[in-house]
């Protein structure tokens, strides 16, 4: 035996007797025979043993039902806590990196680096946008289709917008029109009334007018700017300017998307700001920061009657994406997901769209 162990066996056997004495308890050599055994066994396992006394003492303290005060219903709700040495990846699974693009990769060890635990919703599933075996198209008839299919879907269900596109490509034997049939098209009369019968109502005729005219009448200054680095509030801008029914919000759903940048945040977005909401639930100290350090105040556009979940100010929601830049757009994708808004299956329905499958 060591003399760490004897020195603890002593200690052990006189704090036994000093506890007895200031009690002022007798009892049998025997008895007390037994508990000194029995509390030297119990130190030497601790001794040979420490991890597994360690984590067993972390799980037993974690794991008790925990006692919140909720300040709006004043009820009590029974917490139960994660035992904080559960063993979760640490990085990227080599699996999940060999489907995806070397930048989307980088993005993401950027973004866990920053935090942690942004690692299990970001590997619920795979990232179809950046998925290897997906090609970016980078032609003017891709961006052109792309924006249309925007267009089309604005203020529709999942299942109207669907049906219009359909009806949309089977007017055009099953094939999206490029943008130089479609402006043509569109200024005849009996062809007009025809794609109005897909279902597009006249404001998103209007809408559909602009977008051809912009790509037929700007092709090269079209491919200038999205070729172009570094210049994603001058395509929102230009976008914005120049289609009828584009905005700011559409604009940035087009440039991750359509042209995958990566460093673009939609505060105005529904589902970003339930999942931010959702996100900053547990992380009292990063709302005290951001709230601390806020500069010019930009209010939330968000109006819910019966949200059920708190709305943070766009300001402050942009702060905190700061910390993911510049890698914002997959962090979109993780605040997407963690509010199950259905991103993957948005970014289907376009590329069907644009390639013109019903």
């Amino acid at each position: 035996m060591s003399h760490q162990g004897k020195v603890g066996i002593i200690y052990i056997y006189i704090s036994i007797c000093k506890c007895y004495v200031t009690k002022k308890k007798f009892i049998s050599s025997t008895t007390f025979a037994l508990e000194v055994r029995l509390k030297i066994i119990w130190h030497i396992f601790q001794t040979k043993y420490p991890r597994i006394m360690t984590k067993r003492t972390i799980a037993e303290v974690e794991l008790e039902d925990s006692t919140i005060k909720n300040e709006d219903t004043q009820a009590e709700t029974k917490v139960l806590k994660v035992d904080a040495k559960i063993d979760l990846p640490s990085e990227i699974p080599k699996e999940f990196a060999l489907k995806h693009i070397e930048e989307f990769n980088k993005a993401c060890q950027y973004i866990i680096k920053v935090d942690p635990t942004l690692l299990e919703p970001l590997l619920i599933h795979e990232a179809p946008l950046y998925l290897l075996t997906s090609e970016a198209d980078n032609t003017l008839q891709s961006y052109f289709a792309r924006l249309a299919s925007v267009i089309v879907a604005q203020q529709l269900s999942g299942h109207a917008a669907k049906s219009i596109k359909k009806k949309f490509i089977e007017h055009f034997d099953n094939k999206f029109p490029t943008y130089k049939d479609l402006y043509h098209d569109l200024k005849d009369d009996d062809e007009r009334k025809q794609i109005l019968a897909c279902g597009l109502s006249q404001r998103k005729m209007t809408y559909l007018d602009s977008l051809t005219t912009y790509f037929y009448e700007n092709e090269e200054n079209i491919r200038k700017l999205f070729d172009g680095k570094d210049n994603d509030q001058e395509i929102i801008d230009e976008l914005v300017k120049n289609i009828k029914g584009i905005g700011p919000w559409s604009a940035k759903m087009f440039l991750i998307t359509g042209l995958r940048r990566f460093d673009v945040f939609a505060a105005e977005d529904l589902g970003i700001a339930r999942g931010f909401s959702k996100y900053l639930s547990d992380k009292p100290e990063l709302v005290k920061s951001l709230i601390s350090t806020r500069g010019v105040i930009k209010k939330s556009k968000i109006k819910h009657k019966k949200v059920n979940w708190k709305i943070y100010d766009d300001d402050i929601m942009e702060k905190c994406a700061e910390r993911f830049a510049p890698y914002r757009s997959v962090f979109m994708f993780i605040l997407w997901r963690m509010s199950n808004t259905h991103l993957d299956a948005v970014i289907k329905n376009e590329n069907d769209f644009a390639r013109g499958h019903q």
